[in-house]
């Protein structure tokens, strides 16, 4: 079987970092710098760049009956959208959303920002449950024997101290992620 391109858009001077079919297959969501675009498929034609959000547009997802879809960014908030293109709800989160999923049997949305995550009812506008930041590693450190860690500064693995070292020397890097240790962050 091979590949054949149907239409091809060239986003300059933003980065897409989310996107996501219409249930029927009929339009594409793409999260873009500040916008949303929503596409016909069939075509390649931008239906609508969607304006709401006041920074970066991370993710968007359908709900499975296509009548709605939301949008989550940097501006700490998620818009749901309705089929015909209209912001109607706004929920926030206390830092920037990373991803958002509906529920295919109760519509209920699922979003996580990089400090918690909750779950949302669309029919009742009401948030159902938020789940706070897991604990620091600082309160696991203290529940380790009385050793010596150390942790990578870039992926926050912890080691012991003298294998660290070693790994490091012997390497020039994190024995996990590998990156390059007199490389800047």
């Amino acid at each position: 079987m091979r590949a054949v391109l149907a239409w091809k858009e060239t986003i300059r001077d933003q980065c897409v970092y989310d996107l996501a079919f219409k249930p029927d297959g009929s339009q594409l969501i793409i999260a873009a710098g500040l916008r949303v675009l929503v596409y016909d498929v069939a075509d390649g034609a931008i239906i609508q760049p969607l304006k709401g959000h006041k920074d970066i547009v991370y993710c968007v997802a359908y709900a499975k009956d296509g009548k709605r879809f939301a949008s989550g960014s940097a501006d700490k908030s998620i818009i749901i959208w309705t089929s015909k293109l209209e912001g109607i709800l706004k929920y926030t989160h206390n830092d920037s959303i990373q991803c958002v999923a509906y529920n295919p049997v109760t519509h209920q949305l699922a979003s996580c920002s990089t400090g918690d995550f909750g779950l949302w009812s669309p029919e009742r506008d009401v948030l159902i449950k938020r789940w706070p930041r897991p604990l620091k590693w600082e309160y696991f450190r203290s529940l380790l024997p009385d050793v010596s860690i150390t942790m990578c500064p870039t992926c926050f693995k912890m080691f012991h101290s003298e294998d660290y070292e070693l790994l490091v020397l012997q390497h020039n890097c994190c024995p996990y992620c590998r990156r390059p240790i007199d490389e800047p962050n």
